[in-house]
């Protein structure tokens, strides 16, 4: 058995402000093995790093999708008052790093220019995911060479989610992704097994407690995504010491 890969959410979010370059950079210190980010579009058609949809603009609230690049890069946010980087920005930063990239795509327009602003370099090593459907699916028109994961959020219900499972794995497998990333309340053995048959790689989200992050690397999924990639990275270690997995970093 592997260890899992740790991926970073929105990068060291648990001490950082998400999605900035200092939570990014801080992912890396931590030993994530990926950092994940959200992306949206601008009024100028730019990709800028942001969960949400609104940014606080002189003390009321503008969607992102109404300012330029400009203004976003003049918004202060968190506690230290980071900037909300660009896509280009944080591009150039990740060629010299030894991290992959995990993208998580908000908006459904401009994905032309997302691909024209990835290019090539990146794309081998990067993941390119969503909750929306149409996006992966436009993305697959448009590089259907390159890795998709369709995001699962979690489902009141074991019912409920037993019963949609089976409709989300056959639209994976038609539509030739490469994961799922679940919410950490899908996970059964049934689930990882029937993943891994469909030739398809398993994260799961968002888990922080250390406990919770052995078991599931106990049971065999690919990826944990967490707010706290150093927690996650010591339980690998400690893997690592217990069995002497090979080939992860330690």
């Amino acid at each position: 058995m592997s260890a899992p890969r740790i991926i970073a959410h929105r990068g060291s979010s648990a001490v950082c402000h998400e999605n900035t370059m200092a939570a990014f950079a801080r992912a890396v210190s931590d030993g994530a093995d990926a950092v994940e980010f959200d992306l949206r579009l601008t009024r100028d058609r730019q990709w800028i790093i942001h969960h949400d949809a609104e940014l606080p603009v002189a003390g009321g609230r503008r969607r992102i999708a109404t300012l330029t690049a400009g203004e976003v890069a003049a918004i202060a946010v968190g506690p230290s008052a980071d900037r909300i980087p660009s896509l280009v920005e944080l591009l150039a930063w990740a060629k010299s790093q030894s991290v992959s990239l995990v993208f998580d795509i908000k908006d459904r327009d401009g994905l032309a220019e997302l691909v024209d602003a990835v290019g090539t370099d990146l794309a081998e090593s990067a993941l390119f995911s969503s909750f929306h459907r149409p996006i992966l699916r436009t993305m697959e028109s448009l590089r259907p060479d390159w890795p998709r994961a369709l995001i699962v959020g979690d489902l009141a219900g074991a019912l409920i989610r037993r019963l949609a499972f089976h409709s989300i794995l056959r639209w994976a497998r038609a539509h030739r992704l490469a994961a799922l990333h679940l919410h950490e309340r899908w996970v059964t053995p049934t689930v990882i097994s029937q993943v891994h048959d469909a030739g398809l790689k398993l994260a799961i989200w968002t888990v922080d407690d250390p406990l919770r992050m052995t078991l599931l690397a106990a049971l065999g999924i690919d990826a944990i995504i967490t707010n706290r990639p150093e927690a996650g990275r010591a339980v690998i270690r400690q893997m690592v010491s217990a069995s002497g997995i090979p080939g992860v970093k330690r």
